[in-house]
């Protein structure tokens, strides 16, 4: 079988790997604007702010192996058709013929359509290495930055920027709180006292309304007040590279992602779609929706492999939103739907419940953890859940976002089975004790 795959990100390196693994026979040719491939793109920051020594440590690409796997990679090379009658992509090296196709296109950084925001002093964030080196190009000969957008992205660049000894940051956002579509006021308080603590300037619910150049750099011109610093970074989201789907006729969703089936099928049955480029669906409203994160590509990269390869049993689940910030040397994060999403919902009885515990005993290291419960009263069913803690609450959020993907009812989550040693927690968890409250 001959495969070909469009596309160089994390979804890929997962799918080349379960192809070449269960079907070794298979060939598979890969094509990649990017000129390196094999990183994991949310490690980017991390270089920036130096606590990675350097792009070429997170490299992992190993052209040896892929070759052994029967594995061709072709840097550089943008594929700009695809024939699905006669089953060939078109690149600018010559024409592929395929028996299955993937596509993996990704998604690119949306820079907002606003006056001045082009040009020099204007820089992104993306998953192509080439944004990130463009900015560390940039850090040691300036002094001050505007970002704008305070999501991730956005407050990662902000702290690296402050970290390495920047006069002015600032961090503007149209929401009144940072990081608005995964946290309620509760814990979004709590995030813009440790920004701020880091020096990090926040204006929140401030509208951008044009950039100009000045003799200095930038000034930045909005509703309330304008700014001068010396170069702007747009960490404002991304919208998914689906034109190649589109032109050859594939399926587009709402949302511009390729619509895809449960096993990652376009409207074409030779053609998967994996990845940031894919319309997927919350498992709470069944709303169509982009799920543009490293742990969605490597499941949808899963899906589309398994299923190629003879697994028709394999499904995509859909997705609870789960996200997971390490900021402020604190790791923030939510699973499912924030009290104000939740109350959105049409026929919820929606009621929350606040809890602030301890990982560990103060006497074995423990630090606290707060916790906010979104749920509801009459079905008894979990809707969300948000965390704070300078543990790693990861595998907390995973057991409840996986209660919210599976419908576990309060009771049933609050009395499943703790693993528990002195070192590891408590035998009556702080998510135990926040679960009871829920009743």
């Amino acid at each position: 079988m001959k495969v070909c795959i469009v596309g160089g990100g994390g979804s890929v390196a997962v799918a080349t790997r379960i192809i070449s693994a269960r079907m070794p026979e298979a060939e598979i040719e890969v094509f990649t604007k990017r000129d390196v491939a094999g990183y994991r793109p949310c490690e980017l920051t991390y270089v920036l702010g130096k606590q990675i020594a350097g792009f070429e440590t997170i490299i992992a690409f190993d052209a040896r192996a892929m070759e052994a796997k029967k594995i061709r990679y072709h840097f550089k090379t943008e594929v700009t058709g695809i024939n699905r009658d006669e089953k060939f992509i078109i690149s600018a090296d010559g024409k592929y013929p395929y028996d299955k196709l993937i596509l993996a296109t990704g998604a690119d950084p949306v820079l907002p359509g606003l006056p001045g925001m082009e040009g020099q002093g204007i820089y992104v964030l993306g998953t192509d290495m080439k944004y990130a080196r463009e900015i560390e190009a940039v850090i040691p000969r300036k002094r001050s930055a505007f970002i704008l957008g305070a999501g991730a992205i956005g407050l990662e660049v902000a702290e690296v920027l402050a970290g390495q000894g920047y006069e002015r940051v600032i961090v503007a956002d149209i929401a009144e709180r940072p990081l608005a579509k995964s946290l309620d006021r509760e814990i979004g308080e709590m995030v813009t006292e440790k920004i701020e603590a880091k020096g990090i300037e926040l204006m929140l619910s401030s509208h951008v309304i044009k950039v100009e150049d000045t003799a200095y750099g930038k000034k930045v011109i909005m509703n309330d007040r304008e700014v001068g610093v010396d170069f702007v970074v747009a960490a404002a989201g991304f919208r998914p590279n689906s034109e190649l789907a589109r032109d050859c006729g594939l399926q587009i969703g709402v949302t511009g992602g390729i619509r895809v089936n449960r096993h990652m099928v376009t409207s074409d049955p030779d053609i998967y779609a994996i990845g940031d480029v894919t319309e997927g669906w919350d498992v709470i409203t069944g709303k169509p929706c982009l799920s543009m994160k490293a742990d969605n590509a490597v499941r949808t990269g899963r899906v589309a492999a398994r299923h190629l390869t003879g697994a028709p049993e394999t499904e995509f689940t859909g997705t609870i939103g789960g996200f997971i910030i390490y900021l402020a040397e604190t790791f923030i994060g939510s699973v499912g739907c924030t009290e104000e999403a939740a109350r959105l919902l049409q026929g919820r009885n929606i009621k929350t419940v606040w809890h602030e515990g301890m990982t560990l005993p103060k006497y074995l290291g423990g630090t606290p953890v707060k916790i906010k419960l979104v749920y509801d009263e009459d079905t008894r069913l979990l809707l969300g859940a948000q965390m704070i803690s300078k543990a790693n609450i990861a595998s907390d959020l995973e057991k409840l976002g996986l209660a919210i993907s599976e419908k576990i009812n309060l009771e049933r989550l609050a009395g499943s089975e703790t693993i528990y040693t002195p070192a590891s927690g408590w035998p009556y968890s702080p998510i135990g004790q926040a679960l009871d409250k829920c009743y």
